[in-house]
C-alpha cells in the first residue's frame, strides 16, 4: 500500500482539514444494530435460548467481509454504490437498481418506525403524532445528509445506543444463570423464522448503501479495516447481549415485559428502553435517509433542493409509516421484515461484489483472498436466509419427508 492510495486522516470536514479520526464505519456497523435488530435479538432468545448468542456472534464474519467491501469503495472510487453501478452497467441498469434500492428503502423505514411506536407504547406517548414528527425529522436528515456536524452527532447517538443495550444486559444479570441452562434450540418451523431473522437483523440492505457513500475520502486500508472490524465486533456483541437478555425475560416478547430488562432503574425504566429504541431508529433512519439521497444524486444526477431529492424520503416515509399503522403489532411487523430483509440483500450483495472491480476500485479491487472470503460470506448469508424462508413455509412438508426433524 503506498500513500498515493492512502491519506492518513478518516474522517476529514470540507473545509478545516481533519475534524473526527473514527466514525464512518463505525456508524454504518452500528446502524446494523438498530431497534429492529435489538428487538429481533431479545425475542430469538426469548424463543430460541442462549445458544442463539453463539450464532450471533459467528456472523461477526460474513458481517465484518461484506462491510469491508461495502467501506472500501468510497476511498476507492469517489463515489458510492449507486455512482459505481451507473457507471459500470449504464443507466437503465443504475436506475433500476435505484428502485430496487427504494423498495429496500421502504422496508427500512417501517422496520425503524416500527421501533419507534414500540418505543412510544412503552413510555406511554400517542403512536400516530410520534411517528409523524420522526417522519419530519428523517427528512430533515436527508436535507442535512452531507452536514459533518450531523454525522459527529450520530456517532454520539451510536454510543448512547450501546449503553443502553449493555445496561439492559446488567439490568438482567441475576437471571441470566439460571435462563441459560434452560435448554438449547428448539428445532421446528419457528427455529428456522427466528434464524432468519437473525440474518436479516446481522446484515442490512441499507447499512451497506450507507456505508458505500459514507466516506468519500482516501484512507489508510489497515485503518479502515480495523474500524470495519470494531464495529462488526461491537454491534454483534450487542445482539449477543440482546439474546441473552430475552432469554432472561422469558416466554414471547411483548410490551408488558420489555420493561423488565431494566428492572434495577424502578419507574424509569420505561423512559430509558424507550429512549434507546428512539435512539437506535433515528441512527439508522439517519442512514437509510442520508444513503437514499446520495443515490438519487449519484445515479439519476438530481441536484440538492430537486424535486426527486426532497420527495423521495417523503413518500417512502410516508408508506412505511401506513404500514406500521395498518400492522398493529410493532414487534411482530420487524420479525417479518427482518426476515424479507434476507431476500432485498441477495441482488444488492451481487452487484456490490461485481462493482467492486478493477474499472470502479482500481488496484483495491475485490480479489484474491478477500474475494473469495466476500463470496462465500455473502452466500452464506443470502442462502442462509432463503433456506430459513423456505424451512419457514415449507416445513410440514418437509418433516413428512424427514421425520428426524
Amino acid at each position: 500500500m503506498t500513500k498515493q492510495h492512502g491519506i492518513r486522516y478518516l474522517y476529514a470536514g470540507q473545509r478545516g482539514g481533519p475534524r473526527v479520526s473514527f466514525g464512518p464505519s463505525w456508524i454504518a456497523l452500528l446502524t446494523e444494530v438498530d431497534t429492529a435488530s435489538i428487538v429481533t435479538g431479545l425475542q430469538v432468545g426469548a424463543v430460541q435460548g442462549c445458544l442463539m448468542a453463539l450464532v450471533a456472534l459467528a456472523l461477526t464474519v460474513p458481517l465484518f467481509f461484506v462491510h469491508e467491501v461495502a467501506g472500501s469503495m468510497g476511498p476507492a472510487s469517489g463515489m458510492g454504490m449507486g455512482g459505481a453501478v451507473r457507471k459500470l452497467f449504464g443507466v437503465k441498469t443504475a436506475t433500476a437498481f435505484t428502485f430496487l434500492m427504494s423498495l429496500s428503502d421502504v422496508v427500512g423505514y417501517a422496520a425503524q418506525y416500527a421501533g419507534i411506536a414500540l418505543a412510544l407504547r412503552i413510555m406511554g406517548l400517542p403512536v400516530v403524532p410520534g411517528l409523524l414528527a420522526a417522519l419530519l425529522a428523517t427528512v430533515a436528515i436527508a436535507r442535512r445528509s452531507g452536514s459533518w456536524h450531523l454525522r459527529a452527532a450520530l456517532l454520539v447517538l451510536s454510543m448512547f445506543l450501546v449503553g443502553t443495550v449493555i445496561a439492559s444486559a446488567v439490568g438482567s444479570s441475576t437471571l441470566l444463570v439460571h435462563s441459560c441452562t434452560s435448554g438449547g434450540p428448539r428445532l421446528g418451523a419457528q427455529f428456522f423464522f427466528m434464524l432468519a431473522a437473525l440474518a436479516g437483523a446481522t446484515i442490512s440492505p441499507w447499512s451497506i448503501a450507507f456505508h458505500s457513500g459514507a466516506r468519500r475520502i482516501r484512507t489508510e486500508t489497515r485503518a479502515l479495516r480495523t474500524e470495519v472490524l470494531a464495529g462488526s465486533m461491537a454491534s454483534q456483541a450487542i445482539i449477543a447481549m440482546a439474546i441473552i437478555t430475552g432469554v432472561a425475560l422469558g416466554g414471547t416478547l411483548s410490551l408488558g415485559n420489555l420493561a423488565d430488562a431494566l428492572r434495577p432503574l424502578g419507574h424509569m425504566a420505561p423512559y430509558v428502553l424507550g429512549a434507546g429504541f428512539i435512539g437506535g431508529s433515528l441512527l439508522a433512519l439517519a442512514a437509510i435517509s442520508m444513503s437514499s439521497t446520495w443515490r438519487i444524486i449519484g445515479v439519476l444526477g438530481a441536484r440538492r433542493g430537486a424535486a426527486v431529492v426532497e420527495l423521495t424520503p417523503v413518500i417512502e416515509g410516508g408508506a412505511a409509516i401506513a404500514l406500521v399503522i395498518i400492522a398493529g403489532n410493532p414487534i411482530n411487523l420487524m420479525m417479518d421484515l427482518m426476515v424479507a430483509v434476507t431476500l432485498i440483500l441477495l441482488p444488492q450483495l451481487y452487484l456490490l461484489g461485481r462493482v467492486a472491480s478493477e474499472e470502479i476500485m482500481g488496484q483495491h479491487r475485490l480479489s484474491g483472498f478477500r474475494a473469495l472470503a466476500y463470496w462465500l460470506s455473502s452466500a452464506f448469508i443470502a442462502l442462509s436466509g432463503a433456506l430459513a424462508v423456505t424451512m419457514t413455509v415449507n416445513y410440514p412438508t418437509l418433516t413428512a419427508w424427514l421425520p428426524a426433524l
